[in-house]
C-alpha cells in the first residue's frame, strides 16, 4: 500500500511539473478558495456597468455606474441625483476617490470635479481640461492629481489648477499613472518610463521591461511601489530596485486595475481575462460575474469589491467552507465516515461503501483483493498506523503495513452491520452495530461482548471522555457508559428521551456533547445535562455532526446546514446568564449551498491535525479552516437614515445630497421639535456591514416611552403612533453575524410640542378654574345637604316632641283614667256580694291591668328618651324578670356591664321587645320550665339575645299557638334584618337566639 501511495504521489508531482513547464504564466486556476457574491440590476443596482468604487468614513460604499451615482450599505442601493452635486451638467460620474480628510472626490466624464465633505459640496471647473478623466490621486499635501486619457496630468491645490505635460517631464503617451507611497512620495509611469515627482518636475528613473505603455501603479504597504503592466507584475523599492514577480497571460488586456490588500496580496483586474490574485508566489484566477474588471476596492472589513463591465458589482471573500466532490477524485459525493492516520493521510468511506484516501489534495479509491465484495460502513485509525474498516457483511478489517487482517462473518463479529468504530487511548478497539445490537471490545486479540437491550436499535455514535469512559448512543435514544469493563445504562441522564442520538463528541473540558434527531444539542458536564433547541437560538433541531475547533467554537452539521456557536455562550445559557444562543450559519452568503450533514456512522466529522474540520454531507465533503477565519470583530456602523412624520420626511442622513429641506441627520445635534398632533412617527436606520449584511440585527429603544431594549431582528425601520407630548430620545444599535454589537449605536433627541390645551400654563389655568368650580359646587351641595339635614333633624325633633307629648298624654290622661277604672273595679269588688258579679269584676280588673301593661309598653316604645341601647336592655331585662317571677319561674339574667353607644330606632326596640315577650310567654304557657336563662351580649358589631329554658322541649315544631308564636318571632327578626335561631329537643328544653347587626358606616376610600 505504501508503494502505491508513493507512486500516486510521484505521478501527481510529475503532472504538476509538466503543467508548469507547459505554462510559464504560473496561473493556478481553482474556484474553491474564493466566495463570490454579485449584485446586479435585479438587486437594485441601477446599471451593471460599474466604473469606480470608493468607501467613505461612514462605511458607505459609493458606486459610479454608467448611468448613476449610488451609495450602498450592504442592504440597499440609494441613487444620488446628479443635480444635487453637479447641477447644470449631464455628464455621468466616472471616477471616485476617498480624500484623506474623509471627503469624497467625484470626477465627471467631462467637466467639473466635485468634493463632498460633511454634506458640504464644493465644485471645481476653472482650469480643468474638457477631457475624459482616467484617474484621481491625492498626494501627501492633500492636493488632488487628475490624469486624463490624453496623458496630461493636472494638480488641483487650494482651488487652483496646474497642468503638467512634456515640459514638466511627462513623456508623450495616452496613459499616465500616479501613486503615492507610504512616505508621501509621488511616483509616475508613462510612455514605458517610471520615475518620481520632485521640485515640480517629473523625473524618469528607469525604463519598464518591454516599454510597457499601459501601466498602473499602487503603493505597497512596506514602502515600495507596485507596478502592473499588461502582462506582468513588478515591485520597486528605492533600496532594492525593480523586482520582476512574474508574468501572466491576459490576451487583449489594455489597462489593468489593481490594488494591494491588507494581507499583502495583489489583485489585478483585466479588461477581458477576469480577476487575478497574487499571493507572493503565484497567480490565481478568481471567479467574477464578468470578464471585464473596471475597478477594484478593499473595504474596511477586508472584502474585495470588483466593478465589472457588465456583470454588476462583485464581492470576493476567502471561502469559509470549501467543498470536495467528484472533481477532487471522490467516486461518490456523500461520505459516511472519515479519519486520519499517523502519516497525516485522510481515509474515508463513501455512502456507496467504497474506501478512499486523500493525497496532494486529491482523493483516490483504495482497491485491494481483500476488499472484493466488501461494502465498507465506517473507518478509523489507531496510533500504530493501522486502518480499521467496519463493513456491512458482519466483518472487521485491519490494514497495516500493506497487509489485511480480517475477522470474518460468523466468527467473533456479532453485529450484521458495523456502524461505529472507536480506538481507545489504551489501544482497544470498540465496535458497535446492529442485528443484534451489541458493543464489542477487541483487547489483545480477544473480544469482550456487551449485550444491549433489544429496544436499543442501531448504535450510531461512540466517544471516549478524558477519564477513559466509553460513551455509546443508540438510534432509540439510549445512552450507555462503559467504565472498568462494566456497562451501565445512563439514559436517565438525558431524562430517558426516546429520540435518536446521531453523534457524540467530547470537548477539551471533558463535556460530552450529544446531537439529537429533533431535540437539538445536549451537553452532559459535571453530572448535569442541558439541552438547547431553536427556542434557545440554536439554528437547527436535527444535529448530525459536532466538532470543536480549538478557538472556543462548536461547529455543528445539521439537516439544514452547517453552523457554529460559542461554547461559552452554551455554558452561559445553561447557567441562566443569557436566554439566547447566537448561531452563525454558513450558506449562500459564503458561496456554498445549505448543506445537509450526513450521519449514521462513527467516526463522522473530523478535526485533522492541521486544524481543519471535515464534515461529511449528502452532497459533498465540507472542509473548514478555522485557523484562517477571522472573526468579524467590527460591529456595524449604525446610522439613522430618515425620520418620517405622518408620511413627510423631516430629517435625512446626508441631506444636501438628496435635495430636500429636511434636517441633516449626519451633523445635526439639535433637538427636533415636532408640531402637535403627530399620529405616526417612523425611524429608518441602517447597520453598515459589507461582510454579511443580511445578518445584521437591530435593537431599539425610545427613552421616555420604552422601558427596555426591543429586538427588531433584521428589520431596518420602526414606527410609533400617537406619542404623547414630551421629550424623547430614540436609540438604535446593531450587531453583526458574529454577535458583536455596536453599543454606542445612533440616537436622536426630539420633542413633540403639545396643543394649546396640553401646555402647562393652560392646564394649570384650567385646573385652577376647575378647582374653584369644584369648590363652589361642593360648597353649594354641602349647604344643600346641611339644610336638608337640618330639616331632617328639625323634623325628627318635631316627631320626638310629638312622641314625647303623646307618651305624656297617654301616661297622664289615659293612664290616669285606666288607673281610676281599676280602683273603681276593686272597690266594686269589695262591696258586692253577688258571686257572678264578683267574677265579672275580677275579669275586668285583669283586663284593666293588662291594658295598663300594654299602655306602659306602648308609652316606652314611642318615648324618644328610650332610643338608647342601655334603656332597651334595662327595660327588656326588667320585663323578663317581672313576667317570669309572676309565673313562679326562676330567671337568671346575664346582661353586659359595658355597652356600645348605639341609637336604637323605635321599630327595632318594638320588634326586639315583642320577640322577647313572645318567647317568655311561650315558656310560661307551654314549657313547664323551672329556670330560664336570659343572656344579652352587645358589641360594636351586633346585639345578641339568647333565651334558654330547662322545660320539656319538643322534637318538631308544634302545630298550635306555639307554632304561630315561633313564626311571628322569625318574621319579626327578618323584618329588622336580624338572624333568628331555635333549637329544641324533648326533655332538654329550648334555646332561642336573636342577633341583630348594627349598620356599619360606609368606607370613604
Amino acid at each position: 500500500m505504501s508503494q502505491r501511495l508513493n507512486a500516486l504521489t510521484s505521478s501527481w508531482l510529475l503532472a504538476g511539473i509538466l503543467f508548469l513547464a507547459g505554462d510559464a504564466s504560473l496561473i493556478a486556476s481553482t474556484n474553491s478558495s474564493w466566495a463570490l457574491r454579485k449584485w446586479q440590476m435585479e438587486d437594485g443596482l441601477p446599471n451593471n456597468i460599474v466604473t469606480s468604487l470608493a468607501q467613505t468614513p461612514d462605511r458607505y460604499l459609493w458606486i459610479a455606474t454608467a448611468t448613476h451615482l449610488v451609495r450602498f450599505d450592504g442592504n440597499s442601493f440609494e441613487i444620488i441625483p446628479r443635480e444635487t452635486f453637479a447641477p447644470g451638467t449631464k455628464e455621468r460620474t466616472s471616477t471616485l476617490l476617498t480624500s484623506r480628510n474623509g471627503g469624497l472626490w467625484l470626477a465627471m466624464d467631462h467637466g467639473p470635479v466635485v468634493h463632498l465633505k460633511s454634506s458640504a459640496i464644493e465644485s471645481f471647473t476653472n482650469g480643468l481640461k474638457d477631457k475624459l478623466v482616467q484617474s484621481l490621486t491625492e498626494d501627501a499635501s492633500n492636493n488632488l492629481w487628475i490624469t486624463y486619457r490624453d496623458g496630461v496630468a493636472c494638480r488641483l491645490s487650494d482651488g487652483k489648477t496646474e497642468l503638467f505635460g512634456t515640459a514638466e517631464g511627462l513623456l508623450n503617451g495616452p496613459v499616465c499613472s500616479l501613486a503615492v507611497d507610504t512616505g508621501g512620495q509621488l511616483w509616475f509611469a508613462k510612455g514605458g518610463e517610471f520615475g518620481k515627482f520632485e521640485n515640480g518636475h517629473f523625473t524618469a528613473l528607469l525604463s519598464l521591461p518591454g516599454k510597457a505603455l499601459a501601466t498602473r501603479l499602487a503603493a505597497a504597504r512596506d514602502g515600495g511601489i507596485w507596478i502592473c503592466t499588461t502582462s506582468g507584475l513588478f515591485k520597486f523599492h528605492e533600496h532594492e530596485g525593480l523586482k520582476d514577480l512574474g508574468t501572466f497571460h491576459a490576451p487583449g488586456i489594455t489597462l489593468p486595475v489593481f490594488l494591494e490588500d491588507k494581507n499583502g496580496g495583489v489583485w489585478i483586474g483585466t479588461s477581458d481575462s477576469g480577476l487575478l490574485y497574487f499571493d507572493g508566489n503565484h497567480f490565481e484566477t478568481v471567479p467574477t460575474s464578468h470578464r471585464q474588471i473596471l475597478c477594484l476596492l478593499e473595504d474596511r472589513e477586508g472584502n474585495i469589491w470588483a466593478g465589472t463591465g457588465g456583470g454588476g458589482l462583485d464581492r470576493i471573500q476567502r471561502q469559509a467552507i470549501t467543498l470536495e466532490g467528484t472533481e477532487t477524485g471522490l467516486p461518490f459525493e456523500a461520505m459516511l465516515s472519515i479519519c486520519q492516520d499517523t502519516n497525516g493521510t485522510l481515509w474515508a468511506v463513501t455512502q456507496n461503501g467504497l474506501v478512499v484516501f486523500r493525497t496532494n489534495g486529491f482523493w483516490n479509491t483504495f482497491t485491494n483483493p481483500s476488499l472484493k465484495g466488501i461494502s465498507a460502513s465506517c473507518i478509523t485509525a489507531d496510533g500504530n498506523g493501522a486502518i480499521w474498516i467496519g463493513t456491512q457483511q458482519r466483518s472487521l478489517l485491519r490494514f497495516q503495513n500493506g497487509r489485511f487482517t480480517i475477522w470474518p462473518a460468523h466468527g467473533d463479529i456479532r453485529s450484521r452491520t458495523i456502524h461505529c468504530l472507536l480506538v481507545g487511548r489504551d489501544g482497544d478497539v470498540w465496535i458497535g452495530g446492529n442485528a443484534p445490537e451489541m458493543i464489542q471490545r477487541l483487547h489483545d486479540g480477544k473480544f469482550q461482548n456487551f449485550q444491549l437491550p433489544p429496544d436499543a436499535n442501531a448504535i450510531r455514535a461512540m466517544a471516549e471522555d478524558d477519564k477513559g469512559n466509553i460513551w455509546v448512543g443508540s438510534a432509540n435514544g439510549n445512552l450507555f457508559k462503559i467504565s472498568d469493563g462494566k456497562m451501565t445504562d445512563e439514559s436517565a441522564v438525558i431524562m430517558g428521551r426516546e429520540i435518536s442520538i446521531r453523534t457524540l463528541h467530547v470537548s477539551s473540558d471533558g463535556s460530552l456533547w450529544m446531537g439529537f434527531a429533533g431535540l437539538g444539542l445536549g451537553r452532559y458536564k459535571d453530572g448535569h445535562f442541558f439541552c438547547a433547541s431553536p427556542d434557545d437560538g440554536l439554528f437547527d433541531n436535527e444535529i448530525s455532526q459536532i466538532l470543536s475547533d480549538g478557538h472556543g467554537w462548536l461547529w455543528l452539521g445539521a439537516d439544514h446546514g452547517i453552523f457554529k456557536i460559542r461554547e461559552q455562550e452554551f455554558e452561559d445559557l445553561a447557567a441562566g446568564k443569557i436566554n439566547q444562543l447566537h448561531s452563525i450559519v454558513y450558506g449562500p452568503n459564503e458561496g456554498v449551498p445549505m448543506l445537509d450533514a450526513n450521519f449514521g456512522a462513527s467516526p463522522g466529522a473530523l478535526r485533522s491535525r492541521d486544524g481543519q474540520l471535515w464534515i461529511p454531507t449528502r452532497t459533498a465533503l465540507a472542509v473548514i479552516a478555522p485557523d484562517e477565519m477571522q472573526e468579524d470583530s467590527q460591529p456595524p456602523r449604525v446610522l439613522l437614515t430618515k425620520i418620517i412624520a405622518d408620511d413627510q420626511t423631516i430629517a435625512i442622513y446626508g441631506n444636501p445630497l438628496t435635495a430636500t429641506n429636511a434636517v441633516d441627520l449626519e451633523n445635526s445635534n439639535v433637538t427636533f421639535r415636532l408640531p402637535p398632533g403627530q399620529r405616526r412617527l417612523q425611524f429608518e436606520f441602517t447597520g453598515i456591514n459589507l461582510t454579511a449584511p443580511e445578518s445584521v440585527a437591530f435593537q431599539y429603544r425610545l427613552d421616555g416611552f420604552d422601558d427596555h431594549w426591543i429586538k427588531n431582528g433584521t428589520q431596518r425601520s420602526v414606527s410609533y403612533t400617537h406619542l404623547s407630548p414630551g421629550k424623547y430620545r430614540f436609540r438604535v444599535k446593531a450587531g453583526n453575524r458574529d454577535g458583536i454589537w455596536n453599543d454606542l449605536g445612533a440616537s436622536v433627541v426630539f420633542e413633540i410640542e403639545p396643543f394649546l390645551w396640553q401646555q402647562f400654563w393652560f392646564q394649570a389655568t384650567i385646573l385652577i378654574v376647575l378647582l374653584i368650580l369644584v369648590a363652589v359646587v361642593v360648597r353649594y351641595i354641602s349647604l344643600r345637604r346641611l339644610r336638608r339635614r337640618l330639616q331632617v333633624v328639625e323634623q325628627q325633633a318635631m316627631v320626638d316632641r310629638e312622641r314625647a307629648r303623646i307618651a305624656k298624654d297617654l301616661h297622664d290622661d289615659l293612664g290616669a283614667s285606666m288607673t281610676r277604672m281599676t280602683l273603681l273595679l276593686e272597690l266594686a269588688s269589695s262591696e258586692t256580694e253577688s258571686r257572678a258579679a264578683t267574677t265579672h269584676v275580677q275579669e275586668g280588673l285583669g283586663a284593666a291591668r293588662e291594658a295598663i301593661k300594654s299602655l306602659d309598653a306602648a308609652v316606652w316604645a314611642i318615648n324618644p328618651r328610650n332610643n338608647t341601647l342601655p334603656e332597651l336592655i334595662a327595660y327588656i331585662g326588667e320585663f323578663a324578670m317581672g313576667f317570669l317571677k309572676s309565673a313562679n319561674i326562676r330567671c337568671v339574667l346575664d346582661l353586659p356591664d359595658e355597652m356600645p353607644d348605639h341609637v336604637v330606632s323605635p321599630e327595632l326596640r318594638h320588634n326586639l321587645f315583642l320577640i322577647v315577650k313572645e318567647a317568655i310567654n311561650n315558656i310560661v304557657r307551654h314549657a313547664q320550665a323551672g329556670t330560664v336563662r336570659f343572656q344579652i351580649k352587645a358589641t360594636d358589631q351586633s346585639i345578641r339575645l339568647q333565651i334558654e329554658d330547662d322545660g320539656r322541649g319538643f322534637d318538631a315544631a308544634p302545630d298550635n299557638a306555639t307554632a304561630d308564636g315561633l313564626r311571628n318571632m322569625r318574621q319579626r327578626a327578618e323584618q329588622i334584618g336580624g338572624r333568628f335561631e331555635m333549637e329544641s329537643k324533648p326533655g332538654t328544653g329550648t334555646r332561642i337566639v336573636v342577633e341583630y347587626f348594627w349598620p356599619q358606616p360606609k368606607s370613604t376610600n
